[in-house]
């Protein structure tokens, strides 16, 4: 299936949107992660340094002068805590409350003067420690410094909560606004696809150049291809039209010379030549419909029913007043449908001519527009034989080698039909008994 423009570029675009935010949203929630590990890193490496100079020198071993000890560390669990590793000697601060910190030897290697790590506190609680190395009074000496995460955790997921509904109210109002641009933006494109359908229905004769300069070039060619054919149609109709007219003059002999006095010995020559004439005839006659149905595509002259179609019965009842024929009708939809004028006048008028002309007493006509135009036109007369009908509904069979009586007239309908797309069955009729025809055309 192929997609519109419009959706192509909703689509691709939304998906932008969508992940350059997630991008965002990942930059940022690392970003704040990372400052403010950084920024706890940092304070922990200050109190690395006053547990440094709080260390004094004892008797044999190293002890710390608690009064200078902030009092986080003194409340148990508090979540900072330190330990000091001098030979085997550890002293921890108050708030493990007996615990140890779970550094491995590895960490506590004087090679590296400072490593940051993740641990698990007494608590179970994340922690971030900073074990440092230094000397004192020449005694290698590891401090180790931790505080817990978990509070820090909590800030950083209510912000990305936060972030999270502020970006997606700003992803919602950037995509409401891009569905507006992009309508404004394309709305020359809709109103080009609209222009194109009053141009097929002949609304209009060319299409307006005041367009973006994208869609400039398109609109000229097309201006440009539809006047070279309107012009082909043109020549293509007159000269249709110049030949049949100019068969007019010898069938008009031919007709008079049929008539002569002097072929009534000869009456073979005499219907031979009736016959050649009403040939000609049908022939010039369908030649010039082929010829105005060559630009039927496009035309600012539809047909109206209320008016047109009114005005076309009337005429059949002036014409069949002698075999008082009934003509019925049943129409519904709208007034106008979008078909020209001339052709439509053609059609109904050939097809209820035959039928009147076949007609015992009733003539019903059936007409009906919902996505195709319906019509069904139904008379009382003899009908025509199984095998002619069969024949009829073949494609490709032409109706005047078929049945007689009803020749070029539908013939000339046939043409029509085809040429709107459009499909014709025929057969015998269940209410009236007679030939039924039944026409459906696109609208």
């Amino acid at each position: 299936m192929i997609r519109s423009l419009q959706g192509k570029l909703r689509t691709g675009l939304l998906l932008s949107l969508i992940t350059a935010f997630v991008v965002l949203w990942f930059f940022v929630s690392i970003s704040i992660r990372y400052l403010t590990e950084d920024y706890i890193y940092t304070r922990l490496a200050h109190d690395t340094e006053t547990l440094l100079a709080v260390i004094v020198k004892g008797s044999p071993e190293f002890e710390i002068e608690s009064s200078r000890l902030g009092a986080v560390y003194q409340q148990p669990f508090s979540g900072h805590y330190f330990e000091i590793i001098h030979d085997g000697q550890i002293i921890r601060s108050r708030s493990l409350w007996d615990q140890n910190l779970d550094v491995s030897t590895d960490q506590t290697d004087q090679t590296r003067q400072e490593t940051r790590l993740y641990q698990t506190g007494p608590q179970q609680q994340p922690l971030l420690m900073l074990v440092s190395h230094f000397v004192k009074q020449q005694q290698p000496i590891t401090i180790v410094v931790a505080e817990d995460f978990s509070p820090v955790e909590i800030a950083i997921g209510v912000f990305q909560t936060r972030l999270t509904i502020s970006i997606a109210v700003i992803l919602m109002v950037l995509i409401v606004i891009q569905a507006w641009v992009m309508r404004r933006g394309l709305k020359p494109i809709i109103q080009l696809q609209d222009d194109l359908k009053a141009l097929e229905k002949g609304n209009i004769h060319r299409l307006e150049t005041s367009v973006p300069r994208e869609l400039s070039p398109l609109v000229t060619e097309i201006n440009h291809l539809h006047a070279t054919l309107d012009s082909g149609l043109k020549r293509h109709r007159n000269a249709l039209s110049d030949l049949a007219h100019a068969l007019k003059k010898p069938l008009t002999v031919i007709q008079q010379l049929s008539k002569e006095p002097s072929l009534e010995a000869l009456p073979e020559i005499k219907q031979a030549l009736e016959r050649q004439a009403e040939t000609t005839r049908q022939l010039t006659q369908r030649i010039l419909s082929r010829a105005r149905l060559a630009g039927a595509v496009k035309t600012d002259n539809l047909f109206d029913f209320n008016h047109d179609f009114s005005g076309l019965l009337d005429t059949l009842r002036m014409m069949y007043r002698d075999k008082s024929v009934v003509i019925s009708t049943n129409i519904t939809g709208e007034a106008q449908c979008p078909f020209d004028r001339e052709d439509m006048l053609e059609l109904l008028g050939n097809l209820l001519d035959n039928a009147c002309k076949w007609a015992d007493h009733s003539v019903h006509v059936e007409i009906s527009q919902t996505s195709d135009l319906n019509i069904t036109i139904e008379d009382d007369g003899p009908g025509a034989p199984k095998e002619s009908l069969q024949a009829i509904n073949q494609r490709g069979v032409r109706l005047d080698e078929t049945v007689e009586g009803h020749g070029l007239g539908l013939s000339i309908v046939s043409d029509i039909v085809t040429h709107y797309n459009g499909t014709m069955t025929s057969g015998l009729s269940t209410t009236l008994g007679g030939f039924r025809i039944e026409i459906k055309l696109p609208l």
